[in-house]
């Protein structure tokens, strides 16, 4: 390995982890990335699949692991300490979004209108021990999270644990807004550039839908430098997404989180500049397009748009997505409308939840939601 390679660890060793942590290693700069995670196994097999493939391209990055639990933060730190990263990517939860796909569609279509707020304790718990493990290490690493950052990084950002930025979400629809109008007007995509401000559930209602309703959303597209935003059918051309521009979704749908975050992380660990569309910045709720130049994360929002617009434009996907409020102490409201589905599911019920009371509440979500599954049966 040379001195001077970069960094990366990537924490976590689930489908999002071992799939950003095998495309990171599949370069010809110097690179040296670790997989960390729990299971022993599964990391020594991801490790070598990575270096195999890396070498059957005949790349030579240096790949590595190591095995640590998030609830033994003190391990955690230890060795993101003696691993020193440039940049940390967390792809961390209890709960991936796609398990309750696996119920029976009746099940599923039920729990699925509860939209993804009222499982935030899944993903906020994980990234907030990951965090402390990152602030008892001391590493200045820029940390990258991938579990809900619209919701989770403004919840952790009272206690001073949130990551700098999210991936995926915001992201993920980016690429098929440029190839719609790419193809309509009869031009390369490379020409165009997209800015769009939007929560995560908009993400997930284009994709399905084509339209962002009951939330709003900012949308601009520029041609050559130039906004072209009021020569286009903007709606009309959203609604092909679901139909002729469709994609795979589930699962296997990963790959284009995985490319998100490739998106974001690559420039971060390379160290150059680029635009890209992220949620969290800094803390922030929802997602925007943002700037990396010079190591430094800035908001690149559509041309006349503020940051006060930009916010109101999340918070109504965040009232969508079943959160009413994140107040500035780490406490989350739940929209009762959404959390009623929980609890007539599941049995779960929380109207508040203060920062300190999210460990307990995410392992009342796991019991109750494994006892469901249980009478339930899978699906696949």
């Amino acid at each position: 390995m040379m001195d001077d390679a970069r960094k990366v660890m990537v924490l976590g060793a689930g489908d999002i982890g071992r799939r950003v942590f095998h495309e990171l290693a599949q370069t010809s700069r110097g690179r040296h990335v670790e997989l960390v995670g729990r299971d022993q196994e599964a990391v020594v097999r991801a490790v070598n699949l990575a270096r195999f493939c890396a070498l059957q391209r005949g790349f030579s990055s240096t790949v590595s692991g190591s095995v640590s639990d998030l609830t033994d933060t003190a391990r955690t730190a230890e060795r993101i300490a003696e691993f020193a990263p440039d940049v940390i990517f967390l792809a961390v939860s209890y709960q991936s979004w796609w398990v309750i796909s696996t119920l029976p569609q009746d099940s599923f279509a039920r729990l699925y209108a509860a939209n993804f707020g009222p499982w935030l304790p899944m993903h906020l718990v994980p990234v907030m021990k990951a965090m402390e493990a990152v602030k008892l290490s001391g590493s200045q690493a820029v940390v990258v999270n991938a579990a809900y950052p619209d919701a989770v990084h403004p919840a952790l950002s009272a206690a001073g644990l949130s990551p700098d930025l999210g991936i995926g979400n915001v992201a993920n629809n980016v690429p098929g807004i440029q190839a719609v109008v790419a193809d309509t007007l009869g031009c390369a995509a490379a020409e165009l550039e997209v800015r769009l401000v939007a929560h995560h559930y908009v993400s997930h209602r284009l994709s399905r839908h084509g339209d962002s309703d009951p939330a709003a959303m900012g949308l601009a597209v520029l041609r050559q430098g130039h906004d072209i935003t009021a020569d286009l059918d903007l709606p009309a051309l959203l609604k092909r997404l679901p139909h002729e521009y469709r994609r795979t979704g589930g699962l296997a749908g990963h790959a284009m989180t995985a490319t998100s975050a490739l998106s974001v992380l690559e420039p971060l660990v390379d160290e150059r500049d680029a635009l890209v569309h992220a949620p969290g910045p800094d803390g922030m709720l929802g997602g925007y397009p943002v700037a990396l130049e010079g190591g430094k994360i800035q908001l690149r929002l559509p041309e006349g748009m503020t940051s006060e617009e930009a916010l109101a434009i999340n918070v109504s996907g965040q009232l969508a997505d079943g959160i009413s409020e994140i107040r500035p102490d780490g406490t989350v409201r739940f929209e009762p409308g959404a959390m009623q589905i929980l609890t007539e599911e599941i049995g779960y019920s929380c109207d508040e939840m203060p920062l300190a009371e999210a460990e307990a509440r995410a392992q009342e979500i796991a019991d109750r939601f494994a006892k469901y599954r249980a009478h339930a049966g899978t699906s696949r």
